[in-house]
């Protein structure tokens, strides 16, 4: 179920740039256009996704499960009853450490959701993003007038083609709330939970189904975020104090997932040769995602994937590998080229 929502979220980026940008460019007051679109690409995707896991993922887990299932007629081995009662004690004194632990590391996450809400933190770039976003759902005009001044202006390209702003704008228009208070209080309680889904996802590759450790690994991640306000650069400031903009969505959200896709790509590759499509789908909805956050990603991410590319050929000694990550990297090719031509 994480890893389901975190695609999906990926996802529901990607699909917003896709349809976002052609409208960015080619109309000047194109945001109520851009809402009616991305509200029918994203219920019929969520229709197909429902489809799809009724009539196909569902069943397949569900023949598995019973594969599995032990016979009627079997019985336990007697001899395992002699030492229940001495497992029982030990199992209880190994649940009691990690509801513990499991429970430091909620009220850690909570405490950091609460705090995001409750101390707004303001800073210069609130001038440019926040108020990009209030002039796009006031106004409906897409990054025609300047935010510092109020007066009109040609298409500001560098910042129109990651549209965070915009998705933000989405968000206010959609539920009624402003885009100030979407940006300031409730995008925190939507991406920092989020944020330790995708680190509980590394804890699962790391230790499988050790519970103490993953959670172990859940309370330093966590206290590395809260204590980790020692520059205004570093990525936990931009997490905590600056959530809203596209640099601390690609940082925060975009890098470490596809940290974690390679993590789990590799582990498959060792352990099978089997072509996990669905990790190539979203690693290309993960480009896109990038180029949404910030124009950065166009050599951020494309580095990355290809240093790690480059690595896992070397040691599977197979092209093939590079060959597909390249491909995923389709994406901001072509947000570069977009860039550079127009």
């Amino acid at each position: 179920m994480p890893t389901t929502y975190i695609f999906g979220f990926i996802m529901s980026l990607g699909l917003f740039e896709l349809v976002s940008v052609p409208i960015i460019i080619l109309r000047d007051d194109g945001f109520p256009l851009i809402v009616a679109v991305y509200l029918g690409v994203e219920s019929a995707f969520a229709m197909i996704g429902l489809i799809v896991y009724n009539f196909v993922v569902y069943k397949i887990e569900a023949e598995g499960e019973n594969d599995h299932k032990p016979h009627r007629h079997h019985k336990p081995d007697l001899r395992h009853r002699i030492h229940k009662s001495e497992v029982k004690k030990g199992f209880k004194l190994k649940i009691d450490e990690e509801h513990v632990l499991w429970t430091v590391v909620i009220i850690s996450i909570l405490f950091q959701v609460v705090m995001f809400v409750l101390m707004q933190s303001f800073d210069g770039d609130d001038a440019y993003y926040v108020v990009q976003s209030v002039l796009t759902e006031q106004t409906n005009t897409l990054y025609r007038i300047k935010p510092y001044t109020g007066l009109s202006m040609s298409m500001d390209l560098r910042h129109a083609l990651a549209s965070v702003p915009v998705w933000i704008a989405f968000l206010g228009r959609v539920s009624g709330i402003h885009p100030t208070i979407i940006a300031h209080s409730v995008i925190g309680i939507l991406l920092i939970p989020l944020l330790y889904i995708v680190y509980y996802n590394y804890a699962v590759a790391l230790f499988g189904t050790d519970s103490r450790r993953k959670a172990a690994f859940m309370l330093f991640v966590s206290f590395m975020y809260i204590f980790g306000n020692v520059s205004i650069y570093t990525q936990a400031t931009f997490m905590l104090t600056r959530t809203w903009q596209g640099k601390s969505m690609l940082a925060n959200l975009i890098l470490i997932t596809i940290g974690w896709i390679m993590m789990v790509l590799f582990k498959r590759d060792e352990d099978s040769d089997e072509f996990t499509l669905g990790f190539w789908i979203v690693m290309c909805f993960l480009s896109i995602a990038a180029a949404m956050c910030s124009t950065a990603s166009v050599f951020l991410v494309a580095l990355m994937i290809a240093v790690y590319g480059i690595t896992l050929s070397i040691c599977k000694k197979d092209l093939q590998v590079a060959l597909k990550l390249m491909i995923t990297c389709v994406p901001l090719v072509a947000y570069g080229a977009m860039y550079i031509l127009i």
